[in-house]
């Protein structure tokens, strides 16, 4: 996943806040309105009841139900006497709100001071409604509270954001310093867990550039110091050859000699490339791998003398890669020496435009082992080549195959 792709912290951050806003906006709404109905309630019970309890009083006093409640805002009924259908229905002491079309009505009902029935105060039509003024007006200045609450939320989030976001991209710009051609950066940040921070990435790139400098250093240690001695081991060599001594055990330390210069200066081209962060295009060569096997198998004849082994190369068509040629020389020899030297009697190589599978039997009397040029080299060398291996091993057979890309 690309670093483009994954979501901002600053964004992450401003969600956070404005949820959090949001979450707080709904609360307080939600106890506005419930501490609304509920106060709308305790005052159309208490003004309920402060109507029935002048007319008991009134009637404790003349024995009469003249005394009634105001007939501007209230009805009054008996149970007793005819009264509305819907109301019937109420016949225990309490107070109610019933639904009557658009119209909520709140009545009371309570028992006759003469114990004869029940008798009800009922609220005239949008008599109940005296406080609509009072809620429209605390619904406006809940909303304004509220949005005047989200604004500051925003402007808080805001700078909670810069106040976070701001250190860090200075933290994230200072890791553009860190290749170890930029300059050094100042470890300056405000805070002490940035500053630790920052402290670890100057610490590694002073790391890195010691690392680059000790390469650089080897490279040209390797290119001059180790090159020119094995320059003198190579024309002595030669000039041993040439002398035509007429000696086998003198010949035969010559070519060793030859050979050995061969696989070092083999080997040193190799680990100097390896060590290369960018291998140029002018390295590259176009290798035909047939003839090169062919040739190394000729060379692993001449240094198995003893190995009676016959060897078979398998290919349909001439295939070529594009690749190092030294590369190319330390995977195949690498593979072919440990093929011969594990191998019993028979080593097979097929050769496609997208692999080599090298198969040999196992000499199960074998303990010496092969020798070659490493695994962890040969895995970097695949690795820089964008190349796979894969090894499968019997009790029988020991299988590598090399796929190209």
């Amino acid at each position: 996943m690309s670093h483009a792709k994954k979501p901002k912290l600053s964004y992450k951050l401003i969600l956070l806040t404005g949820s959090l806003g949001f979450v707080f906006i709904l609360f307080f709404w939600m106890v506005i309105v419930i501490a609304e109905d509920k106060m709308e309630l305790i005052s159309l019970q208490h003004w309920l009841e402060s109507e029935a309890n002048m007319y008991e009083r009134d009637y404790s006093l003349d024995k009469s139900d003249q005394s009634l409640p105001n007939h501007y805002e209230f009805d009054m009924y008996f149970s007793t006497q005819e009264m509305p259908r819907w109301l019937a229905h109420y016949n225990q002491p309490g107070l109610y709100e019933h639904h009557l079309g658009p119209e909520d009505k709140h009545f009371l009902v309570r028992e006759m001071p003469s114990k004869e029935g029940l008798y009800y105060i009922v609220f005239k039509d949008d008599a109940d409604d005296y406080l609509d003024d009072y809620e429209s007006t605390l619904h406006l200045v809940t909303l304004i509270l509220g949005g005047v609450i989200v604004v500051l939320m925003f402007i808080y989030g805001s700078y909670l954001v810069m106040q976070i976001a701001t250190p860090l991209q200075k933290v994230l710009n200072k890791i553009k310093h860190m290749p170890p051609d930029k300059p050094d950066f100042p470890v300056d940040a405000k805070y002490q867990e940035l500053a630790i921070i920052e402290q670890a990435l100057f610490d590694s790139k002073t790391r890195i550039d010691h690392f680059f400098r000790r390469e650089q250093e080897f490279s040209r240690f390797a290119a001059h110091e180790i090159r020119t001695p094995l320059m003198v081991l190579q024309g002595s060599a030669d000039l041993l050859v040439q002398l035509d001594l007429d000696v086998p055990l003198a010949n035969k330390a010559s070519n060793r000699i030859l050979n050995a210069c061969a696989d070092i200066g083999l080997l040193t081209d190799t680990f100097l490339l390896l060590g290369k962060e960018q291998i140029d295009d002018y390295h590259f060569q176009s290798i035909e791998i047939t003839q090169l096997i062919t040739q190394q198998l000729n060379a692993m004849s001449s240094l198995f003398p003893d190995n009676r082994i016959l060897s078979t190369v398998n290919n349909a068509q001439s295939v070529k890669v594009n690749a190092p040629s030294s590369f190319v020389m330390v995977l195949i020899n690498n593979l072919l020496k440990n093929a011969y030297s594990y191998a019993k009697s028979e080593l097979v190589i097929e050769i496609s435009e997208s692999e080599i599978m090298i198969c040999n039997d196992i000499d199960t009397l074998n303990t010496q082992g092969g020798y070659g040029y490493g695994l962890v080299i040969i895995e970097r060398i695949c690795d820089r080549l964008g190349w796979t291996m894969h090894r499968y091993a019997t009790t029988s057979h020991y299988k590598v195959t090399l796929y190209f890309t």
